[in-house]
């Protein structure tokens, strides 16, 4: 945050550019009022709201300055998070993000327009960054389903597959697990199974925009329904982690594709890799 970021996007609002609006603000950090019993610890943060036109409006604003000028200087405290965070901990679909409320330069923001900025599609990334090549995608296997996918000819798979760069950083099976809020994919002896691949064909990976009932669909204009604990806003239902997650429907995994082991003592052992030219597994390691 800082006064360059607020002239630029000061001069895209004036010139009606709202598409680079968008993209500033896509990448921007905002600050979140907070009481100062909250910035001490004294009470629990909450997240800062206005009623306004029969709806809920989450307040965040785009620098420090933003926030005393809008806000009314009721408080110097705040917290910085970005829309990525702000998508992963949403608290309603039905609520509404107000950026900037009270200044010249603002935006009221629907929640589906939080989930698309913080979480574009795969192509949609693709077609950011061309350079930084398709990435690879990844899925928790139950042990249950091991021995089918090694003896089953060709691979494909449905459900959800999430962004492997995104817990790059998570060397924990329970964590991970936990993360993904996929506990019971850990075997006996606390490991877990994963599935890695290039995928080809983006437009099949789709980011998962929806609820948890046909209500909460519609307010992100979203496509899908889901059990909680989805989350539908392209993010793994877990407030405390920003995991990119995809639902796919019969896809293959493409040749290269690879099985890892993420062992109890958070060491990875590469055990299969997928021939796309025979359509089959060859076990890597001792087993072998």
């Amino acid at each position: 945050m800082s006064d360059s970021f607020d002239e630029r996007l000061r001069a895209a609002f004036e010139e009606g550019r709202t598409a680079l609006c968008l993209a500033l603000l896509k990448d921007a950090d905002l600050a979140l009022p907070m009481s100062r019993a909250a910035f001490e610890g004294a009470e629990p943060i909450v997240w800062p709201t206005v009623e306004a036109d029969g709806r809920t409006w989450l307040l965040a604003y785009t620098s420090p300055e933003a926030m005393a000028s809008g806000f009314g200087h009721i408080t110097e405290h705040f917290r910085i998070t970005s829309m990525v965070e702000l998508a992963a901990g949403w608290p309603d679909p039905h609520w509404g993000l107000a950026i900037n409320p009270g200044l010249p330069v603002g935006f009221n923001l629907e929640s589906g327009t939080v989930a698309r900025l913080a979480v574009p599609t795969l192509v949609q990334d693709l077609a950011l960054a061309p350079e930084s090549g398709v990435p690879v995608v990844q899925k928790l296997l139950h042990p249950a389903e091991i021995q089918d996918l090694l003896l089953g000819g060709e691979t494909r798979v449905s459900g959800y597959v999430h962004h492997a760069l995104d817990v790059s950083h998570i060397a924990t099976p329970a964590v991970l697990a936990e993360a993904l809020a996929q506990p019971d994919f850990l075997t006996p002896d606390g490991s877990l199974n994963l599935l890695r691949w290039r995928p080809v064909g983006l437009e099949m990976y789709r980011t998962p925009y929806g609820g948890t009932d046909e209500a909460r669909r519609e307010a992100v204009a979203g496509w899908v329904v889901e059990e909680p604990p989805f989350v539908g806003l392209g993010l793994v239902p877990n407030p405390d982690q920003a995991i990119r997650e995809y639902k796919v429907y019969g896809v293959a995994v493409t040749h290269a594709a690879e099985i890892w082991e993420l062992t109890d003592a958070g060491t990875e052992v590469r055990r299969a890799v997928y021939h796309g030219d025979v359509r089959r597994w060859f076990a890597i390691g001792p087993a072998a």
